[in-house]
């Protein structure tokens, strides 16, 4: 997983069109789906030694701000998933 402050273009923004290539790879998934690609990720990352928890603790800091409640708990209840594995 590539850190969000790797991807700093135009005054610090996330790059636009990278964000809608990534979208558009996702777009159309189910949340099983999505979480399958999620856990497949994260064991490749883990294997080849790339895996950081503080780069997923980074994207939790960067979204939660624009989820509502129910999103965010979810969202660390799988955060605290992938870092168990």
């Amino acid at each position: 997983m590539k850190s969000i402050r790797d991807k700093s273009v135009n005054n610090n923004s996330v790059d636009a069109s990278d964000v809608k290539s990534t979208m558009g790879k996702y777009d159309g998934m189910n949340e099983e789906q999505l979480m399958t690609e999620l856990f497949r990720s994260v064991a490749a990352e883990k294997q080849n030694g790339t895996f950081s928890a503080a780069t997923i603790d980074e994207f939790v800091s960067f979204v939660s701000p624009s989820l509502d409640e129910k999103s965010r708990a979810r969202l660390n209840e799988l955060v605290s998933m992938i870092k168990k594995e």
